[in-house]
């Protein structure tokens, strides 16, 4: 993990909107064209946001929101996107969380058949074609096969609200 600045260099440089996100230079960091005043920041492929910070390279914009608002070190743990949307870096949208946490809290994959979360296709059950199951720590648990994606979704719901608390990502 890179080192992160601290709260009173990023501040030196950058000005933070805590209810967008967004950040703005305050001070130029390039000596080639003039940015203050204008968003810092590119968005790659991923969604994720980087700022390029003088002497610390390209980091995580939403890792600059927490320690610029927080003054913390992350240490070992994760800025969760609790929406899931990884361009969305307003500080209500981040919190704290163990890598396990973050993974509970995705979004349904972009080769998910049916476009439900823990709603897998499965040809060949008895006329049942969707099926369920829920990863907790090590432990893969089979929720069942369902007539319809929609059935199956709702039971991964249900599962993810019992195991996971707050950090279930049904929809």
């Amino acid at each position: 993990m890179r080192k992160l600045p601290k709260q009173a260099l990023l501040r030196e440089w950058l000005d933070y909107d805590a209810s967008s996100g967004i950040f703005r230079w305050i001070k130029e960091p390039h000596k080639i064209r003039s940015c203050i005043g204008k968003v810092a920041g590119t968005t790659r492929r991923t969604g994720y946001v980087f700022i390029g910070i003088p002497g610390f390279g390209q980091l995580a914009a939403h890792r600059l929101a927490w320690v610029y608002v927080h003054g913390l070190t992350i240490g070992g743990a994760e800025i969760d996107h609790i929406d899931g949307n990884p361009s969305n870096n307003a500080i209500a949208n981040l919190r704290l969380a163990t890598s396990s946490e973050q993974k509970r809290n995705k979004r349904v994959q972009s080769n998910n058949r049916s476009g439900l979360k823990g709603a897998y296709y499965h040809a060949c059950h008895k006329g049942k074609k969707w099926r369920t199951q829920i990863k907790v720590g090590d432990d893969v648990i089979f929720l069942g096969y369902f007539h319809t994606a929609l059935e199956a979704h709702e039971a991964y719901g249900r599962a993810a609200i019992k195991y996971f608390g707050e950090y279930a990502r049904v929809g």
